[in-house]
């Protein structure tokens, strides 16, 4: 069954298409991951720059990444060491090659650590070279893994924790369209903005198909502070292409409602972004939200948020 394009019906102005272009008609496509990430794969012609994988991979990569440059480029070292011979390091004592590679390479951390202990030392000016050869680039080294650690920790990214579905609810005399976020930060969060688009794959007059963007007006598009938490809201009207759908209508044109939340974070004096999307398969009918905060019954007068909640729904009817 062809679904009845919105824009001829509601007489919707078509927005921009986020760059993602109408091309995009795959069954169940996905335009921007759960995380926030865009559902693209990358192939051809590639750039790498090296700064911008270090500030933004995961710190358990960063740290595996770290260690292994500490060992591969001392075990090089150790190696040239090994190789010049181990009668030009004072307080080395030859053993088996195992034994004289180990001292070696303990020898080039203590020289690249400049922690010099003392127990080894180069006596010959070759040595003496690969000393100041691995002192300099430890020094370096130092430097540059004290910078990335700064950039990481500096790097402004939020924390903005989104409902693991939305949901189709009452509001007001009609129906909306709904997701929740909350800040799983305790710094605090001002001027808030949220912007929805949704795209769907629309059948064509002549049969082809072809993917569209909507913006999506909200009940409230601001809010000036996030001390709890943000139902974002989207009023179910005549100009909504939500309007008067089934959830069967909903799942034949492949709706994704793509978010963006912008903010100022005041801890980073910087502004912050977060990106979600929901499709049609997390959607979720004829519920409501169960309340996330509450009055703290302990008689404290502060209110609690219950951050575990977010997803919690209550059933209509």
């Amino acid at each position: 069954m062809a679904i009845k394009n919105p824009f001829r019906s509601n007489k919707i102005k078509e927005s921009d298409d986020l760059g993602f272009g109408t091309r995009i008609t795959g069954e169940r496509d996905r335009l921007i991951d759960k995380d926030g990430n865009f559902n693209v794969e990358r192939v051809g012609l590639k750039t790498w720059s090296p700064y911008q994988d270090l500030v933004e991979m995961s710190w358990s990569r960063f740290f595996k990444l770290v260690m292994a440059f500490f060992v591969g480029v001392n075990a090089l070292f150790a190696l040239l060491i090994d190789a010049i011979g181990v009668d030009c390091l004072t307080g080395m004592k030859p053993g088996t090659w195992l034994e004289n590679y180990a001292d070696a390479w303990f020898f080039s951390v203590q020289t690249f650590t400049t922690v010099g202990y003392g127990g080894m030392s180069p006596s010959c000016i070759s040595t003496n070279f690969v000393a100041a050869l691995i002192a300099l680039v430890g020094l370096m080294s130092a430097a540059l893994a004290t910078g990335l650690l700064f950039a990481r920790f500096a790097k402004p990214t939020s924390q903005l924790v989104f409902s693991k579905n939305a949901i189709i609810a009452p509001f007001q005399d009609g129906t909306s369209f709904q997701f929740r976020i909350a800040n799983a930060r305790n710094s605090r969060l001002i001027n808030l903005n949220a912007k929805l688009t949704m795209s769907w794959v629309d059948t064509n007059p002549d049969g082809s198909k072809q993917r569209r963007f909507a913006r999506l007006n909200l009940e409230r598009e601001k809010v000036v502070m996030l001390p709890l938490n943000w139902n974002v809201v989207h009023p179910i009207d005549e100009e909504s292409p939500l309007w008067q759908r089934t959830p069967e209508d909903v799942k034949e044109m492949n709706v994704e409602v793509i978010i963006l939340i912008e903010a100022f974070d005041e801890t980073f004096s910087q502004t912050i972004f977060a990106n979600g999307s929901y499709c049609d398969e997390e959607f979720l009918w004829n519920v409501k939200w169960k309340p996330m905060y509450h009055p703290d019954p302990a008689g404290s007068g502060k209110t609690i948020l219950d951050m575990a909640a977010i997803d919690e729904v209550i059933p209509i009817g």
